[in-house]
């Protein structure tokens, strides 16, 4: 249970080095730079806050800007860094529908990140479909957590 707490504690640690470092004195981003350097270097793979979609679309709500904005702050910010965007719906099994839609989510989650800057080949998408289900009730709650873009870090181009 420890380890699983403090893997989720990274999901909002890294994005908001990110920001912090956009939106503070020089100090601040000194003590950033230096928590993200002892970060990277101990975690191999980090996982990043992921953003979630409306039933049925693919585009990126006003919600989610704020966490894309603070991976690809981060990302700028660390030009070795390569990003696996994975797209999700919330449709249980791999259809092909499913693939179709979950590769769309991946594209447009892409698409933002390289129009704030961030290198698209330091990105590489794919698509989960309905195959990798974050919860697996048949509830609303449940499969509106299933329609998401996940992001992971150490990944080779």
């Amino acid at each position: 249970m420890k380890a699983n707490v403090r893997s989720l504690a990274w999901l909002v640690v890294l994005p908001v080095l990110a920001l912090a470092s956009a939106f503070t004195g020089p100090r601040t981003r000194e003590v950033a730079s230096a928590a993200a350097g002892s970060v990277g270097s101990a975690v191999a793979s980090a996982s990043l806050t992921s953003i979630y979609f409306a039933a049925g679309t693919t585009q990126i709500r006003s919600l989610d800007t704020k966490v894309l904005d603070g991976h690809a702050a981060w990302l700028r910010g660390d030009r070795m860094q390569r990003l696996l965007v994975e797209g999700h719906t919330d449709g249980f099994g791999d259809s092909a529908f499913s693939r179709q839609v979950g590769e769309e989510r991946a594209k447009s989650a892409k698409a933002y990140l390289v129009a704030r800057g961030v290198p698209a080949d330091h990105i590489v998408i794919s698509s989960r479909g309905g195959g990798w289900p974050a919860c697996s009730e048949k509830t609303a709650t449940c499969r509106a957590a299933n329609r998401r873009v996940t992001f992971s870090t150490g990944v080779q181009p």
